[in-house]
């Protein structure tokens, strides 16, 4: 979200009736298709140009072919509305450890959200909600020129291409597409804390925008735990044809909803040796655990859960619980 400030509600998720319409897992791959005809349309090509000095400045490629590359190898990713709530709590204690190129599911990918969640715009004469729906996410290298306070850098990262939802028709159908895409892409540099990605050390990146790129770092994490069902669900016979008229590969959709809690067998088994008096409600958190695929130390997700026997009361102490079920 490169060049805007923004900054999420306190709510974090936008009502549906301001936001529009929800998406279900097969629309992935239609509106992955939209945006990828968009990049071979000749305005698109004009905007590219318009575009380029800004990226040659972050040391970035912009070329369309690269981008449109990228969306043939991506893999397809659909967030159930459950674990876009669980992102949304969890973003906001996320960690701010060094980024890995490891991080995301695949080295490609194309998310798009069932539900959007909403951003405050810092821009005082807006003012307004944005919802983000969508992400496009590959790999990428940046070289910085050197300056006044940093020789020439190199990094590894990733371009973060964030969508929304058309605000009217007159952009709808410019894109052709209910989605569309926010900005120019954000480039999330490697082997570096997120938190001192405004530093000129490495690059420019607003305070707002790193606070954009912990959405998805969190969703990343969040996807690869055990708290996440996955699943998959291939594209519809019409679906397919489209696909691969327009070039594209008709690949599955990857699933990711939020796993039930599982109960022990004896259901006396958590409450063996200690006889509580009443349940309790456990804060979602995040804790330090070793990951030996990374061959590093890395944040999981502890979601919000009840804790004590089925049969006690519930002292929820003054907190107010939306169960959505």
């Amino acid at each position: 979200m490169s060049g805007s400030d923004e900054r999420p509600t306190d709510g974090g998720l936008a009502q549906d009736a301001a936001i529009g319409q929800a998406f279900d897992p097969r629309q992935t791959l239609d509106v992955k298709r939209d945006y990828a005809a968009w990049l071979l349309s000749p305005m698109a090509e004009q905007i590219a140009q318009t575009m380029a000095e800004g990226y040659q400045a972050q040391g970035l490629s912009n070329a369309r072919d690269e981008e449109f590359d990228s969306l043939q190898a991506a893999q397809n990713f659909w967030v159930a509305p459950d674990m876009v709530n669980v992102a949304v709590t969890a973003q906001k204690t996320m960690p701010d450890e060094d980024v890995l190129l490891e991080e995301p599911p695949a080295p490609h990918g194309f998310l798009l959200l069932a539900r959007p969640f909403a951003l405050l715009c810092g821009d005082p004469e807006c003012g307004e909600e944005h919802p983000f729906i969508g992400l496009h996410w590959r790999p990428a290298h940046r070289t910085l020129p050197a300056n006044d306070y940093a020789e020439e850098q190199h990094d590894d990262g990733l371009i973060l291409q964030w969508f929304g939802l058309a605000v009217d028709e007159q952009e709808r159908a410019f894109f052709g597409s209910p989605v569309v895409p926010v900005a120019t892409g954000t480039f999330l540099p490697a082997g570096r804390p997120l938190a001192s990605s405004y530093s000129v050390e490495i690059g420019a990146m607003r305070p707002m925008t790193a606070e954009l790129c912990r959405y998805a770092r969190a969703m990343w994490t969040l996807m690869q735990q055990p708290l996440a069902a996955v699943g998959e669900i291939e594209p519809d016979r019409p679906q397919r044809r489209r696909l691969q008229k327009s070039s594209q590969v008709p690949g599955p959709v990857v699933i990711v909803t939020l796993r039930r809690r599982s109960r022990p067998s004896d259901p006396q088994a958590e409450h063996a040796q200690v006889e509580w008096s009443h349940r309790w409600m456990v804060r979602g958190h995040w804790r330090n655990q070793w990951h030996p695929r990374l061959g590093a130390h890395r944040a999981i997700w502890i979601n919000e859960h009840i804790k004590g026997p089925d049969d006690k009361p519930l002292d929820l102490k003054d907190k107010v619980i939306t169960w959505r079920r």
